[in-house]
């Protein structure tokens, strides 16, 4: 009989230890995958970030942008919204692009305090 193993990679869930070692990397891409209104009225002050909109229903924008504002597909993206569940869906797309170390770091409020 034959075994079937499964990996999603999508549904493990990011430590807080690989945000921090990812956060350390000198090719770090922090994205904001919020709307421009939530970025309007609650920047992240604490470090650089890039943005590009993703909603759980569409991802265009951030499908469109994403070569632009990610050229190198190995290098870490740090993904984040406000509660992490339109971060976990940019994750999957990025993904299925060939983006090879994205992690979801969850909400604003996850990533403002590393």
């Amino acid at each position: 009989t034959a075994s079937t193993t499964t990996t999603t990679t999508t549904t493990s869930p990011t430590t807080l230890d690989q945000i921090k070692s990812a956060l350390k990397h000198p090719e770090v891409i922090i994205l904001d995958v919020r709307t421009k209104e939530e970025l309007d009225e609650a920047p992240l002050a604490s470090k650089p970030f890039k943005h590009a909109s993703c909603h759980l229903d569409d991802c265009s924008e951030l499908m469109s942008k994403a070569a632009e504002l990610m050229p190198n597909k190995e290098a870490p993206i740090i993904v984040f919204c406000r509660s992490g569940r339109r971060a976990g869906k940019a994750k999957e797309m990025l993904e299925g692009m060939g983006y090879t170390k994205v992690l979801n770091a969850g909400g604003l409020g996850d990533i403002e305090g590393l």
